[in-house]
């Protein structure tokens, strides 16, 4: 498993290819959030990433404060599909290059709260996720977000969670202004199929994909 060495910072451009394929583990693992949340300057932000098998689609929601906390600013991007054929595994494993869709909207504080009151609803601050592991491979989703100086995150994976069964990400999708629909993740206790861009006997296929681990409030 091949490791992102890039930190990600507020400046950093996420949609270049290049750009994430350096820094997508400090992106998911929100660095420039926990980087401001420690110094005071991210009070109710918010990182929420989706992935519906890394290489085919993902997702990521960034909801930053305005005006005080009366209004908000929601960055919805979408990365993928890739054309697998076209990775050059020995160079750029297991992160692919691909571009990105991206829509901003302003949400009302009412918007926001719904959309954190569906996160809570979720197990938003009240996860105990130390030691699941996030494959790329599969479906899950991350939160991560800042409070009182303090980060929270929370994970859901198709291995462990009926992921069709979570209400915030209907919210989610109704508040973003994306208009191609949220892939959907698969039944709950499917068993999980090899994924047919690779041949068993494709002895890089294994560079291709990687994984985090929640580790407390990182994932590592």
């Amino acid at each position: 498993m091949a490791l992102s060495a890039c930190s990600f910072t507020g400046t950093s451009d996420i949609e270049n290819p290049l750009v994430r394929k350096g820094s997508w583990f400090s992106f998911i693992n929100a660095d420039d959030i926990r980087t401001a949340c420690s110094a005071g300057d991210a009070e109710g932000r918010i990182r929420i990433v989706y992935n519906a098998d890394y290489y085919k689609e993902t997702r990521s929601y960034d909801l930053v404060p305005r005006s005080g906390a009366e209004q908000f600013e929601m960055v919805s991007r979408i990365f993928g599909p890739l054309d697998v054929s076209e990775v050059n595994v020995e160079v750029a494993a297991p992160l692919g290059a691909f571009g990105g869709t991206e829509s901003r909207e302003n949400l009302s504080r009412g918007q926001y709260l719904a959309l954190t009151d569906a996160l809570q609803a979720d197990g938003f601050g009240y996860q105990s996720r130390d030691g699941l592991r996030l494959h790329s491979d599969d479906y899950y989703w991350v939160a991560i977000g800042c409070s009182s100086q303090s980060i929270t995150l929370a994970a859901w994976t198709s291995t462990k969670d009926d992921l069709r069964a979570l209400t915030f990400p209907n919210v989610l999708e109704n508040l973003s202004g994306l208009e191609k629909t949220l892939p959907q993740p698969p039944a709950f206790g499917t068993p999980k199929q090899p994924d047919p861009f690779f041949s068993k006997n494709d002895k890089k296929a294994e560079s291709r994909h990687f994984y985090r681990t929640v580790r407390g409030n990182q994932l590592k």
